[in-house]
């Protein structure tokens, strides 16, 4: 009866772990448009990639940046996109206890620190859950918010997500529909 049951949680923790009952492991590669592993462990893989419909974005990394308050090295990925407006710089890096890869810097406004930025989904997820995370940014309290819209069940399936900026009086601010494919990093924007 013992050996029953542990081969039927040993099946039903494989079953799961696979992408099966609506979950999967969502992995940094899919963000960074990196080759995509087939483990499940969250980590700094190289990252040199030009996306997007015009070119104009491009992802590079890892790289140490120091954080300008606390002096801290974080391992950050550069992600950059030329427009009318200039060149924006935004770097990311793991947040939120390995939950999201989120902003930590962001050159625009004259550049600004971000404390639990949130911006792409990381680890087991399942379809239709939604994560709230509270951070800053430049010293302004934030709450943001993501909804998996659909997840596939392979870790080398697409995912699309919603992801909403909240300030902190909880007024929303931004709304958006993300789609990251393998290779490509973000294929898709809708605005809200």
């Amino acid at each position: 009866m013992k050996i029953f049951l542990v081969i039927s949680i040993l099946f039903f923790v494989s079953f799961t772990s696979l992408g099966y009952g609506g979950e999967r492991f969502i992995p940094l590669e899919l963000f960074t448009g990196g080759e995509i592993r087939s483990d499940t462990e969250i980590k700094f893989t190289k990252a040199n990639l030009v996306f997007g419909d015009k070119k104009r974005k491009k992802i590079i990394g890892p790289e140490d940046w120091e954080h300008p308050y606390t002096g801290e090295k974080i391992k950050v990925y550069k992600r950059t996109r030329k427009s009318q407006s200039g060149l924006k710089t935004q770097l990311f890096s793991i947040t939120n206890d390995g939950q999201c890869i989120g902003r930590v810097w962001d050159s625009r406004r004259g550049g600004r620190v971000i404390k639990n930025g949130c911006k792409f989904p990381l680890g087991v997820w399942k379809e239709g859950e939604t994560r709230t995370f509270l951070g800053s940014s430049g010293g302004k309290p934030r709450k943001i918010e993501l909804k998996i819209l659909k997840l596939g069940k392979k870790q080398k399936d697409s995912v699309k997500f919603n992801w909403k900026l909240y300030d902190g009086s909880g007024t929303l601010m931004d709304n958006n529909d993300y789609t990251f494919s393998p290779g490509k990093a973000m294929s898709g924007l809708k605005d809200h």
